[in-house]
């Protein structure tokens, strides 16, 4: 027996992504993903905050990709800001 399931409209693959560009904004800046029709992807980070520095950039390239592929909502194609860590009082470590 096979699946047959049904993706959801508006839905963006990573995995296998149709040939185009496509711009994802959020708080950072935008992110612009050119993809050829083999599937390979090019990431211009060049308006993304944390890549600014082009040192970090070159080290750290895939990390922020990796980062906005998680917090990218798929349905609106608009990237999530980053959870705030709560702090934890020196005195009260819960």
């Amino acid at each position: 027996m096979f699946k047959n399931r049904k993706k959801r409209s508006g839905e963006f693959d990573f995995e296998n992504p149709p040939e185009g560009i496509y711009s994802f904004s959020g708080n950072e800046g935008v992110v612009t993903v050119e993809v050829d029709k083999d599937g390979n992807q090019s990431w211009n980070l060049e308006n993304w905050f944390a890549s600014l520095d082009p040192d970090k950039n070159e080290k750290e390239k895939d990390l922020i990709i990796q980062d906005i592929k998680q917090r990218l909502n798929k349905d609106t194609g608009l990237i999530n800001p980053r959870e705030k860590v709560k702090k934890r009082s020196f005195f009260n470590p819960f």
